[in-house]
């Protein structure tokens, strides 16, 4: 079976991909393809056989206000008022091939294309909006941790690189 990662192409069958999540196969179905011709999204797909998506995440560029930081790790920043971090907007698996691990391989990826931008710009860390309690458990495991004001959660690109030298 032919699985790879790749950007979003017009063949991929956005459609029919169905994570059980309505949010996330919208965004697919009806925004990635705008969000990436604006630049305001990278769309990474998890491609299966016929242009099938088993799976996809997003990867744009953002900051946080110093604040919404937790102090242990906001200690360890410069004295900016805003941070910048990399977002991984949406991370999901079509409902046929979760319970595989490739949610696991789908983090690793978007963390591998990360690493590759904060080589030539600075990113402090990452962060995501979980989409429901099962999505906050998915990143708790990484080390993601919630800011202070909101369900956003963050993990540092120190800790990023450590994961992925493991």
């Amino acid at each position: 079976m032919k699985m790879t990662i790749c950007k979003l192409k017009k063949s991929h069958k956005k459609g029919e991909f169905d994570c059980g999540k309505k949010p996330l196969n919208d965004y697919l179905a009806k925004i990635a393809k705008q969000d990436v011709e604006k630049d305001v999204a990278v769309c990474y797909v998890f491609e299966g056989e016929n242009d099938m998506v088993m799976g996809y995440f997003t990867l744009s560029s953002g900051s946080v206000p110093k604040e919404q930081i937790p102090e242990k790790e906001a200690k360890k920043l410069p004295r900016y008022s805003d941070i910048p971090f990399a977002v991984i907007g949406r991370l999901a698996v079509d409902i046929k091939h979760q319970g595989k691990k490739f949610g696991d391989y789908l983090i690793v990826e978007a963390f591998t294309e990360i690493l590759k931008v904060a080589e030539v710009l600075g990113i402090a860390g990452v962060f995501v909006d979980p989409i429901d309690d099962s999505a906050i458990e998915f990143y708790k495991k990484y080390g993601f941790a919630k800011l202070n004001s909101s369900d956003r959660m963050f993990i540092s690109i120190a800790t990023v690189r450590e994961l992925m030298a493991e």
